[in-house]
């Protein structure tokens, strides 16, 4: 049998080979987390909210879902008197906050208190692309 020998310095250049080699693949193998996790940059993570900010962003998210459910037209008192399981204190402020009028949709009586929608203008109103 014949015994195969390599010397110090193939060692050391298989070595220095190999170095880099193993840090692409490491680095590319921790490179899909990051980008998962930048993702969805429309909405905060629960990681990143504290327990108090966690609880006030699901009482907000279902007071949305309580605006979103009424059925429009409908007056500040028929919105405010449609909802349900709300906490007193956010009730009252969105009492206070309403103006009294007559509202044609929940993207309206969002807009009216200050928040953001996610619909386009009406009639097409918005940017126009081109392709």
């Amino acid at each position: 049998m014949r015994r195969y020998s390599l010397g110090g310095t193939r060692w050391a250049l298989a070595i220095a080979l190999a170095i880099p080699t193993l840090v692409t693949v490491s680095a590319a193998s921790a490179r899909p987390a990051k980008t998962e996790a930048k993702s969805d940059d429309t909405a905060p993570s629960s990681d990143a909210l504290s327990k108090e900010d966690q609880v006030k962003l699901k009482e907000h998210n279902k007071l949305r879902a309580e605006i979103a459910r009424q059925k429009y037209p409908a007056a500040k008192a028929e919105v405010v008197a449609h909802l349900r399981g709300i906490k007193a204190d956010d009730k009252k402020w969105f009492t206070e906050t309403l103006p009294d009028r007559v509202y044609s949709s929940a993207d309206d009586v969002m807009t009216a208190v200050g928040w953001e929608t996610t619909t386009s203008p009406p009639n097409g109103q918005g940017e126009k692309t081109s392709h």
